[in-house]
């Protein structure tokens, strides 16, 4: 009988990965007490990762398709899958970890925060199951306006982040404009809005079709604070709490680049257009490397150097999608993983101790140890080094561009590389080679359990560098199926 419900739920994964979360956010605005809605959003989280690690390991390591064509039509392909469980289980680990914020956030906010987070991962979720360009353009807004109402409600202490959510409305407005006309345009020359379709369709305007395409780029481009279209990052994430940081820092920037990295996988392989598709790609993804590492570098503000090291990292993923290979594409998979598993741990750290300032981080490893072993990793990892899951996504990204002649896409990554080792550098000597001058900031009890999810990150990202072979096969097949698996 339980391997019956299993089954079940292998069948129906996509759509109960989009429910799951709604149904949570649902419950958890009429729960009540702020703990009890806090311990709803973990259920509802912790769930839908399982269900959807559980459906990515089948489809994509044991290559077998198990969704049952019935209900509500939903469309599976490999780089769909393969981030949809990455935003499932960071969405998990963020929840967990914003339990011990829920007392700052006041009695109001305090389930509405994690309700948004889980409304936003809904969203994000839903794009990445949709054939649809239309359907695909609804739930990218809803998972933005999500990430813009949680920057709003938490504006409680300090008014900046309210600012921030300003923004993100305004220039989120922009980029949604932009990606409804590039879908105008891209859908009137290909003759359709079906996505799966662009690599084969018989695209009458070409120029048409690639201006189209570059503009759902641009809009989606915003929403994952890619340079030099990132103004409303800094703002929004570098005065704001746990909740902005890990809801909007990390779970919405990664839907975005997860949304952004499987439509650029369709486009780019379209003969009429893939190729200045691919031009342009590679232009924004250096000016992001370029401008995020030097942002970075100059950086005082804890938060606001992890925004701008996760601006350099998301060029990273553009230059790896421009390649327009399976190679490419598995290396942007991976810069993906690097991102995510590299922001939990240095906001978690960070934030367990209420850290914003570089000063304040002074000492922080004799006060804070796990904090400070999580905030290393994560410093370690965005600038690439070894033994890291961030040494390995670059280190793909370097394979593939050299194998495609791109020797200048490498020169970019290690650049800013050795930016990473002057910033990141600047961390570790701080936290382990000063002496402390403010007091630590932190509690225990419920911090411990807030900081639990950035040492898991931590792990995993030390961990996965030294053994990242699964990884490196479902990267691998999700790229060879990237235009879906027939039922």
């Amino acid at each position: 009988m339980n391997g019956a419900y299993l089954e079940l739920a292998r069948a129906h994964a996509p759509l109960l990965m989009i429910v799951t979360p709604l149904v949570g956010a649902a419950l958890m605005l009429i729960s009540g007490p702020a703990r009890m809605s806090w311990l709803i959003a973990c259920a509802a989280a912790v769930f839908g990762a399982v269900i959807a690690v559980d459906f990515a390991t089948v489809l994509l390591m044991q290559l077998t398709h198990p969704v049952a064509e019935v209900g509500v039509a939903l469309f599976v392909d490999g780089i769909g899958v393969f981030a949809a469980a990455l935003v499932a289980v960071v969405l998990a680990l963020a929840i967990v970890a914003v339990g011990a914020t829920l007392k700052e956030s006041g009695a109001s906010p305090a389930p509405l925060s994690p309700a948004l987070m889980l409304a936003g991962a809904a969203g994000w979720t839903g794009a990445l199951m949709t054939r649809d360009l239309i359907a695909l353009f609804a739930s990218v807004e809803a998972g933005w306006l999500a990430a813009v109402g949680l920057t709003a409600v938490n504006a409680v202490r300090d008014r900046t982040p309210l600012n921030g959510a300003f923004r993100m409305l305004t220039l989120g407005g922009a980029g949604s404009a932009l990606m409804l006309l590039g879908i105008g345009m891209l859908g009137r020359a290909a003759g359709g809005f079906e996505i799966d379709a662009l690599p084969l369709a018989q695209i009458r305007m070409p120029n048409l079709a690639g201006a189209g395409a570059a503009l759902i780029v641009l809009g989606l481009c915003v929403k994952a604070g890619v340079a030099p279209l990132h103004a409303w990052s800094p703002v929004a994430i570098g005065r704001g709490g746990a909740m902005i940081a890990l809801g909007v820092g990390t779970l919405g920037v990664l839907g975005a680049l997860s949304v952004l990295t499987r439509f650029a996988a369709y486009a780019i392989t379209a003969p009429e257009i893939g190729a200045g598709f691919s031009v342009a790609l590679a232009g924004l993804g250096a000016l992001s490397v370029v401008v995020g590492a030097v942002q970075a570098v100059g950086s005082r503000n804890l938060l606001r150097l992890s925004v701008y090291a996760g601006v350099s990292q998301a060029g990273c993923v553009l230059l790896s999608l421009a390649l327009g290979s399976p190679a490419g594409f598995a290396a942007a998979l991976m810069q993906l993983v690097a991102f995510a598993a590299a922001s939990l741990a240095f906001y978690g750290g960070a934030l367990a101790g209420r850290v914003h300032s570089l000063d304040m981080l002074n000492g922080y490893a004799t006060r804070a140890p796990l904090a400070s072993g999580a905030i290393t990793a994560g410093a370690l990892s965005l600038m690439g080094a070894p033994l890291t899951i961030g040494f390995l996504g670059r280190w793909r990204l370097v394979e593939a561009g050299v194998g495609a002649g791109w020797w200048w896409a490498a020169g970019l990554v290690i650049i800013a590389s050795l930016a990473g080792v002057f910033y990141g550098g600047r961390l570790v000597e701080r936290m382990y080679f000063r002496r402390a001058n403010v007091t630590y900031a932190g509690e225990g009890g419920v911090w411990r359990v807030a900081l639990a999810p950035a040492l898991i990150a931590a792990i995993a990202t030390i961990a996965i560098g030294l053994a990242p072979g699964a990884l490196l096969n479902a990267a691998a097949n999700a790229s060879r199926l990237m235009t879906g698996l027939a039922p």
